[in-house]
């Protein structure tokens, strides 16, 4: 049977980022198995839905001009309409966005999902600020206190699924890992074995956590140890100037190009011209800029930390090394350039882990069984309830 099901999302979805495509993507691919969705994006302007296919209905809410945590009102000014409106089967959240929809659901007996997303909540959770006892405090109450009011919490990897029982007492049984997918397209780029390998790329935001900055200076490491026959693609936004005098200060400016903010048609182009992907991001939930990088055939040199263990294969996939150890992030590179065969080899291996592990298909029919299993136990409870009063 069709479901309605509601997404609120706390950004503009013009927003850079694995985030908002996967929010997209999960929308279509729900919409495509004949279910209704409607998506609530934070955003300022009626942003639309940008993805190939039947367009999913987005209405914005509009942004508090106080706090971000206040974007929650006008969320749940938009979703008490529609349960107005229509019979809701499930709202999925984000964020801090659903602060004030816990009770108006269950009230409506209306299914509560989280999608728990953020790359690392024990980093979150235990991040220095200026005000960090008030900080303790709205966190507990716009962000930590919805994962136990969930009916279900959907999170792309086991590292998450620890997270959430170790720092907020989270009953497992609510949680259920839903893997995200990766679009078709990546792997239908064509590949052959190369003599050598000398043409490398790092994509994806370049916010130190992600690790581009951890990526020039193992490069500059490779340099300096005379290996010097390789060009450096990057691709992504933000920290531009930083990342430009990093790579000035490790001495290899001939040897990079920065692209700018690529598409997704641009970026499986640019994959194809590749041999080796430079991924060491620090923190992952899911890790989609890995899983799509070897979804194209590319093996992966990345740290061994967050979700990332799940997505590649160490010595099979690509190379894994502690988090932080440039040096040894610039010994996986010297190696996958010494060993073309193997390098190859290793991303052909990585394409059909990827393809068989993550589909978009996979990660909707998951959403919906677990939707399904939690209006069973609220019709459960709610029969206990009323045998409880009779």
């Amino acid at each position: 049977m069709s479901k309605c099901i509601v997404i609120t999302y706390p950004h503009s979805l013009s927003t850079p980022g694995g985030g908002t495509r996967s929010c997209l993507q999960i929308a279509h691919q729900l919409q495509q198995m004949g279910n209704e969705v409607i998506i609530v994006s934070v955003s300022s302007d009626a942003a639309t839905d940008k993805l190939k296919g039947k367009p999913v209905q987005v209405l914005p809410a509009a942004p508090s001009r106080l706090h971000h945590f206040l974007d929650s009102i006008p969320v749940a000014k938009i979703v008490k309409k529609l349960l107005e409106e229509k019979q809701v089967d499930a709202v999925l959240s984000w964020e801090h966005e659903a602060a004030f929809l816990p009770e108006v659901l269950k009230s409506k007996k209306v299914v509560f999902g989280m999608i728990a997303a953020h790359p690392s909540y024990t980093t979150w959770v235990h991040r220095q600020t200026k005000f960090r006892f008030m900080k303790q405090l709205s966190d507990r109450w716009f962000r930590w206190r919805l994962f136990k009011c969930a009916d279900v919490i959907f999170v792309s990897s086991n590292f998450t699924r620890q997270e959430l029982l170790n720092l907020f007492a989270v009953k497992a049984e609510k949680i259920q890992i839903t893997h995200r997918g990766i679009d078709a397209e990546f792997s239908k780029v064509a590949r052959s074995p190369k003599q050598s390998i000398s043409n490398l790329i790092f994509y994806g935001s370049f916010a130190p956590p992600k690790g581009v900055f951890d990526a020039i200076a193992a490069l500059g490491k490779v340099a300096a140890k005379g290996y010097k026959h390789w060009n450096l693609k990057l691709a992504g936004w933000d920290y531009e100037q930083e990342v430009k005098q990093a790579i000035a200060e490790n001495n290899i400016e001939n040897q990079v190009l920065m692209l700018g903010q690529l598409n997704s048609r641009e970026l499986v182009r640019e994959l194809s011209n590749t041999e080796l992907a430079i991924l060491p991001s620090r923190m992952e939930s899911f890790g989609r800029a890995i899983a799509e990088a070897q979804a194209s055939g590319l093996p992966v040199v990345s740290y061994d930390c967050g979700s990332i263990p799940e997505i590649v294969d160490n010595g099979v996939t690509g190379w894994l090394v502690p988090a932080e150890r440039v040096d040894l992030l610039a010994d996986a590179i010297i190696e996958a350039m010494e060993n073309p065969d193997k390098t190859f080899q290793m991303g052909m291996a990585g394409r059909d882990r990827v393809m068989q592990k993550f589909s978009w298909e996979q990660t909707a029919t998951a959403i919906i069984s677990g939707i399904e299993n939690a209006q069973q136990q609220i019709t459960i409870q709610n029969s206990k309830f009323s045998l409880g009063k009779f």
